[in-house]
């Protein structure tokens, strides 16, 4: 009987219907799992989907994000390496069209009520190169977006 549970168990995880989705890795993309979620999950996606808000620059172990706009995830505990932080940078493009939900943004049709990406600086983290919109600001990798308000 037990050796039936724990096979059970492995066909659940396996199969996705556990509720455990796979991180994405530095440098690819997420999108969020559940946008009226107020704890960030993220699940990976190809980068080319529109679905790809996200995309990892980071994952710390034992230390915060650096310090900037990232969104963070935080997995659970290991017995070797403890806990460990995605930390998430927005993937736009200037033009793109954004909705805030919670802490997420969502991209979508610009029309009235949405709010439009102005500006994307690779290189520079400088909210002031934003003026009066929103600005995101990350030091790794190095970039500034802005978001009209």
């Amino acid at each position: 009987m037990r050796t039936a549970t724990l096979l059970a168990a492995l066909v659940l995880v396996l199969s996705g219907c556990s509720g455990w989705h796979e991180q994405a890795g530095v440098g690819e993309c997420a999108k969020p799992v559940d946008l009226g979620n107020t704890n960030v999950e993220m699940a990976e996606v190809d980068c080319s989907s529109q679905e790809a808000m996200y995309r990892v620059s980071s994952r710390e172990r034992r230390t915060m994000c650096p310090a900037g706009d990232y969104l963070t995830e935080s997995s659970g505990r290991s017995r070797t390496n403890g806990k460990t932080r995605l930390c998430y940078v927005l993937n736009v493009q200037e033009g793109d069209c954004l909705k805030a939900v919670n802490q997420y943004f969502e991209r979508v049709v610009c029309e009235t009520g949405t709010r439009k990406v102005t500006k994307v600086v690779d290189g520079k983290s400088d909210r002031a190169l934003c003026g009066a919109d929103d600005a995101k600001t990350y030091p790794q990798p190095v970039r500034t977006i802005c978001i009209a308000r």
